[in-house]
């Protein structure tokens, strides 16, 4: 005769049903900072605008992680035909900022930036690293040797 099944959660369960629901939590609230893999040539990169329709709009920005590296660059619209792109790391501690309408906000410590990187609220103190960027038609040419 078996025994029957309880309906009760035991301490392992419990815990383990928590442990997934709070990761996937945090997992959703990181989605906006999510990175979208790009391959990196020769320290280049070359985005066609058409694959990424977020920049075809005013202010729009994608974050992207180039191969070869562990940290994200925001890609920004900042004019018609003008693009930014700056390192996603804050000056102040490392974490990653986030696009939040016209700044750039650091969720750790609070830092604030605007499209171009500059220090709009600290604690940070310096700017956002800044790549050069060039437009070739309808591609993007992010140049990472050359930061500012």
């Amino acid at each position: 005769m078996m025994p029957a099944e309880s309906s009760v959660l035991g301490r392992r369960q419990f815990l383990g049903t928590c442990t997934g629901a709070i990761a996937g939590a945090a997992l959703t609230g990181c989605a906006s900072v999510m990175a979208r893999p790009v391959t990196a040539i020769d320290g280049r990169i070359s985005l066609a605008l058409a694959d990424h329709p977020e920049l075809a709009a005013q202010n729009g920005a994608i974050t992207i992680l180039p191969s070869g590296t562990s940290d994200p660059i925001i890609v920004l619209r900042t004019g018609d035909q003008s693009y930014a792109a700056l390192s996603a790391v804050c000056t102040h501690r490392g974490c990653t900022v986030e696009v939040a309408g016209d700044r750039l906000e650091c969720p750790c410590h609070g830092s604030q930036y605007n499209r171009e990187g500059t220090v709009l609220e600290g604690p940070a103190e310096r700017a956002l690293g800044r790549f050069t960027t060039t437009l070739d038609g309808a591609r993007l040419i992010i140049d990472l040797g050359r930061g500012r």
